[in-house]
């Protein structure tokens, strides 16, 4: 069955991150240099724009970024672009399948048809990466994926079939099936934050024996990944299951996966907003300091 409540949510953390930006998420995209391509991605087109940063010149460092859940083009991305331009890397932001100038059909999530959506989704992200780093004056060395929410699914998966991406960053992402964060947001409605709906979805989840046919499950692909990965969590994030979330990864990391790293914001929603005070977390300096860590940004 279709979600179309995530749907809904998914569209309202579009137009949140949209209005809460505003100015603030303008400079570094107006001033970039842009061009606008279009992309060969087997069996889709996807309408792209190339940013490269003003006033640094290359190699450059390059990310491609990624969608959520929601129809968005290129522009619903302009939080990870503008976050990306402002670090110094060269940015390929495209309209997801199916939205703006892209061809094929946006399909809603549903746990039902996630596993071939994704892996359409990650066939394109994989394109964008290789169309990057043909161009000139991209270093081929330091190329990454930047998005949040459905795009925790979609760039590890694109990552463990495209070499050339070698660092991934997630803004409220899930470790978890389909059908695991679909049941727990039946639950709490991904609504606004209620502490005691989203203690009674946790508890559920943890006591709940999963379907033969869960989805979409990204443990195979995040045991076998060995790309680093940055997990950023906001705590007071009512869209999906944080602290199932939390605990998934901290069993991988355990088991030897420590190319994953979480960063988590105590009091953040799923647009990285500071519930108590109004304020946007920095997730573009968090970002910055583990990509210095890695040698990505010198």
């Amino acid at each position: 069955m279709i979600t179309f409540r995530k749907v809904f949510g998914a569209l309202f953390a579009v137009m949140m991150a949209s209005a809460s930006t505003g100015a603030a998420l303008a400079g570094p995209i107006d001033a970039a240099d842009k061009t606008e391509v279009m992309i060969e991605a087997g069996d889709v087109t996807l309408g792209a724009t190339l940013y490269r940063p003003a006033g640094i010149s290359g190699p450059l460092p390059a990310i491609v970024t990624a969608h959520g859940s929601a129809p968005s083009t290129r522009d619903g991305v302009g939080f990870y672009t503008h976050h990306a331009l402002k670090m110094g890397f060269a940015v390929l932001s495209f309209d997801k399948r199916g939205t703006g100038k892209s061809s094929g059909t946006y399909v809603p999530f549903s746990v039902e048809t996630s596993d071939k959506v994704f892996r359409g989704l990650a066939s394109d992200v994989e394109f964008a990466v290789r169309w990057i780093a043909a161009q000139p004056d991209i270093d081929t060395s330091r190329i990454g994926l930047f998005g949040g929410s459905q795009a925790g699914w979609i760039m590890p998966l694109a990552a463990s079939h495209e070499p050339l991406v070698s660092f991934i960053i997630i803004g409220e992402g899930v470790p978890l099936t389909a059908y695991e964060e679909d049941f727990h947001g039946d639950i709490t409605g991904e609504g606004e934050w209620l502490g005691d709906k989203i203690n009674e979805a946790d508890q559920a989840l943890r006591a709940m024996t999963p379907p033969e046919d869960p989805g979409f499950d990204p443990a195979p692909v995040l045991r076998a990944l060995e790309v680093p990965t940055l997990w950023i969590f906001g705590l007071r994030d009512a869209v999906i299951p944080i602290a199932p979330s939390i605990a998934r990864l901290e069993e991988l990391i355990k088991s030897g996966k420590t190319n994953n790293e979480l960063h988590v914001f105590a009091f953040g929603d799923h647009n990285f907003r500071n519930v108590a005070t109004g304020e946007r977390y920095d997730v573009g300096a968090v970002a910055a300091e583990w990509l210095k860590s890695k040698g990505v940004l010198r």
